[in-house]
Formats: C-alpha cells, structure tokens, sequence
C-alpha cells in the first residue's frame, strides 16, 4: 500500500480512501482490505472494507464510507491480504476521527518490543 499513513485524517462518514502500486505477479487478483488497530503483533481486527482485484493497473485505489470509531485517535490501519499468498501487508497508522480538531493522542507510545510506534486499540 501507498496510503494512508501517518498524518493523514479521515472523518467518519466521509470518504476513507487508500491507494497501492498494481500486482504484476498475479498473486494479489484477490486483495482483501480490513481495518484494525492495536498493536503490530496483536493486531485487532474491526471490519473488512472491501474485496479488489490487486492487478488491475486501473483501479489502484479504493473508498469506503469512513465508520464511527472510538478513540479518535492516530491508532488506525489497514492490511492487505491474499488468499494466494502467505504474506500481509499494511499502511501506516492514521487518524479516524469525528472533526479534524478532535483528535486524541495514541494511548501508547511505544510497540511491546520498544519500537517507538504510537498505538492504541479502537472499536466501532
């Protein structure tokens, strides 16, 4: 994936988008896209947001109605996965949030392995 990531902010009910670089392999035809949060070894699923065709060159972006989440908080990300492939992918943390200046620092500022990745662990 491309994006989102840090940074960027995205406010319940309007568009949630993504972007990521076509599959030439053929691997990624079936590209599954779930929301989670957590943290990077007990990643908390919340919702699948779509189905797509990962190598198609045309279509290298998707949107979603943003959902209602609590906190709103930078502790948001998506993974990439492929029935054909052992391997996942993800974006960056990201802000899910009910107004731009709504916005809640994550609960936790280091990964349980001490990596300096602010985390935290949202719901719908």
């Amino acid at each position: 994936p491309n994006n989102p990531g840090p940074g960027d902010v995205f406010i319940e009910g309007q568009p949630c988008t993504m972007s990521w670089s076509p599959d030439t392999t053929g691997v990624w035809k079936t590209m599954i896209i779930q929301l989670k949060t957590g943290d990077n070894f007990e990643m908390v699923n919340l919702t699948t947001v779509g189905t797509v065709d990962g190598t198609d060159a045309t279509k290298t972006t998707f949107s979603y109605t943003c959902p209602q989440v609590t906190p709103h908080s930078p502790i948001y990300f998506y993974q990439f996965s492929s029935p054909a492939s052992n391997n996942s992918v993800w974006t960056g943390r990201f802000t899910i949030t009910d107004t731009a200046t709504d916005i809640v620092p994550a609960a936790e500022s280091t990964q349980p392995d001490g990596s300096a990745i602010p985390w935290g662990t949202g719901k719908l």
